[in-house]
């Protein structure tokens, strides 16, 4: 199922299910009073009961939904899916940080200062990012959602898109078990992970460092959407094609293919001695060649870029213009 949340002329702030022929059922008018329907987040905490409620009403071809209760896309504004109760930000993929790090090297400081940071092994993926799945806790307060403009932060000369697969948890659990880990996720959907590359690399090289900050933490810098895709829609999260448009202009393809770490390991590690509870979003990392820093070559001001996953559909952002 293709879950979402959307307003009209008519009602604010719904849960919809997108439908086959293109339209969008109104789950929230159509369980009208109960709140396990009234927004997507309590809809995933009660996942138990609620999935097996919509696929009925799926199934049962007679019902007569009312006008009121479906919408053409065409006549609807997506929403920020959710708001996630947690947020963490992984990087699984190898070849990104190769990609990136190289670029940093070649054009992010000078010639002479590149060559003996080469010198003294810079720029090399660390063992610890074999070892386990690293992430930072992303600002959960900054979303922004599809169809959204973004308000360039200042200073902000080297403004990024990351194009990612993140990971919605529905069935609670602490020290979770690889052997389990997929049956505790509600779904997947399409992150845009914002980042202004400039800030991003002073924080980083500082020492000691503790990860990304302003670099990162900009009101709409994490965006999701249009969809959430429950879990049983996606044969295989690890092999999902990934596009990157700006302009219309094919900037970046790659695959979900490749991650260091699986999910099914991602999802444990984060379970580690605390308990994941239901909408905590776990994005997976930038795929590669899905960010501008992978080209050198960052967002102007206007931009319209265009995240696409196969199965999840596509997430559009615009850079707003001063």
């Amino acid at each position: 199922m293709r879950l979402c949340t959307f307003s009209t002329a008519q009602v604010k702030g719904h849960v919809g299910l997108g439908l086959r022929d293109g339209r969008v059922l109104d789950v929230t008018a159509t369980f009208a009073g109960d709140a396990r329907f009234a927004c997507l987040l309590a809809l995933i905490e009660h996942q138990h009961d609620t999935l097996p409620a919509l696929r009925a009403l799926l199934a049962d071809r007679a019902r007569p939904y009312g006008a009121h209760q479906v919408y053409a896309l065409r006549s609807i504004r997506f929403e920020v899916p959710y708001r996630p109760p947690q947020i963490r930000c992984f990087s699984v993929y190898e070849q990104h940080l190769r990609n990136a790090f190289g670029q940093v090297m070649a054009h992010g400081v000078s010639p002479a200062t590149g060559l003996l940071m080469r010198a003294l092994g810079a720029g090399r993926v660390p063992k610890a990012f074999y070892e386990t799945p690293m992430y930072y806790k992303g600002a959960r307060l900054n979303l922004s959602g599809h169809g959204s403009k973004l308000a360039r932060p200042d200073p902000g000369s080297k403004l990024d898109y990351e194009a990612e697969l993140a990971v919605v948890i529905g069935r609670p659990g602490k020290n979770i078990d690889r052997s389990v880990a997929m049956s505790h996720i509600f779904g997947y959907v399409i992150f845009n992970d914002f980042s202004e590359r400039a800030q991003l690399m002073k924080e980083m090289r500082a020492r000691p460092s503790a990860g990304p900050a302003k670099g990162k933490d900009f009101d709409g810098s994490n965006s999701l959407g249009a969809w959430i895709v429950t879990a049983d829609e996606i044969a295989d999260p690890h092999a999902l094609e990934v596009t990157v448009r700006v302009n219309g202009e094919v900037r970046g393809q790659g695959s979900t293919a490749g991650m260091t770490h699986r999910i099914d390991r991602i999802v444990s590690y984060a379970s580690s001695n605390e308990t994941l509870h239901g909408g905590e979003l776990l994005a997976t990392g930038c795929v590669p060649n899905c960010a501008g820093i992978e080209q050198w070559r960052f967002l102007e001001d206007g931009d319209c870029v265009d995240v696409e996953i196969a199965g999840l559909g596509v997430l559009t952002n615009s850079i707003a213009r001063h």
